[in-house]
């Protein structure tokens, strides 16, 4: 099924069509490691239009590898403030410090020595090498996956594991334009094979797939169902000011102001008494009892809050949702 064409076929398309991305910006080669460090760690679990805004106040404000090496937390958090899995941010500044220690403050340029960088696995270490060093590899990811499994009509479970898929990856061949061709790969999983009507009459291998010959676009995936977890949130508030938390708890929002509270088993998720909310987080649905205290106490590491003046803090957006839920429902 291999052609020699494809490269040439998905290139084309992709000079033509490409989108205009804030780390795709034709710049020194120190500021293309950089900004695709930063733009591969908030790309994690997080969607190109969500990171764009996000990418351009983080480099604004934090330009270079040894500005982030040395930034400190309130600031970075506030950078990064929004995005949400804050512990990527962590990660990032421990990646830039490493790099300027261990590394003569240049990227380090093989898989292995990647995936030692704190917060760098096996997806995010391949997509540096290509893009930053331009090496004949195709990452693995989402967009990648799925054009795998309709070009070969994979449908069961055990063609379209990672282990298969990844065989399957000689079908893309190599090109010289290495860097390029990773990021047209991907962009075209994104732009044109899309999990729900793929846009086929635009895809410029379309007549090397056989889901277009058999009209047939759905594809198999595992059924993911996030966990659903039940918590109550005790709000102590007094007046117009809320006491907030440092959280050392729970790990998704570690070090981050929460409002005091505490998982429970779902046989003890009363809400007969009390209201109740939901919150969707990407790995689970939140169902939250708000217990209104009205007398406030003294806890370690609190912090009495306004709500008026919540856009000037560093705030998980979890801590944002439940501000807004507690008008409506106490």
């Amino acid at each position: 099924m291999r052609n020699q064409n494809i490269p040439k076929k998905i290139l084309h398309w992709y000079d033509n069509n490409k989108r205009v991305l804030p780390w795709r910006k034709h710049v020194s080669k120190k500021q293309t490691e950089y900004f695709t460090l930063v733009s591969e760690f908030m790309l994690q679990q997080t969607q190109v239009k969500t990171v764009i805004p996000y990418f351009n106040n983080f480099i604004n404000k934090i330009p270079n590898l040894k500005k982030l090496a040395n930034v400190n937390e309130t600031r970075l958090m506030k950078c990064w403030e929004g995005l949400g899995y804050y512990s990527r941010a962590r990660n990032l500044k421990k990646t830039a410090k490493k790099i300027i220690s261990e590394f003569n403050n240049n990227l380090p340029s093989t898989i292995e020595e990647l995936k030692t960088l704190p917060g760098i696995g096996d997806y995010t270490s391949r997509a540096i090498m290509a893009i930053v060093f331009n090496k004949p590899i195709i990452p693995l990811d989402g967009n990648v996956e799925r054009i795998l499994k309709r070009v070969f009509y994979l449908k069961n479970e055990k063609e379209t594991s990672k282990e298969s898929l990844i065989k399957k990856k000689f079908f893309f061949g190599k090109s010289n334009r290495s860097s390029d061709y990773a990021q047209a790969i991907m962009e075209i999983g994104a732009l044109v094979c899309k999990p729900a009507n793929p846009l086929c009459f635009e895809c410029p291998i379309s007549k090397n797939c056989r889901s277009f010959k058999k009209n047939d676009f759905e594809i198999t995936s595992k059924n993911k169902f996030n966990k659903i977890k039940y918590f109550e949130a005790n709000i102590y508030q007094n007046q117009n000011k809320y006491l907030l938390i440092k959280n050392s708890k729970f790990k998704f929002l570690n070090n981050l102001l929460i409002f005091p509270m505490k998982e429970v088993e779902k046989n003890k998720f009363n809400t007969s008494l009390n209201k109740k909310i939901n919150i969707k987080m990407s790995n689970m649905d939140m169902k939250i009892i708000l217990n209104k205290k009205n007398k406030l106490i003294k806890i370690k590491n609190s912090y009495l809050v306004e709500k008026k003046n919540i856009k000037d803090l560093i705030l998980p957006s979890f801590t944002k949702k439940i501000f807004n839920s507690v008008s409506n429902y106490l």
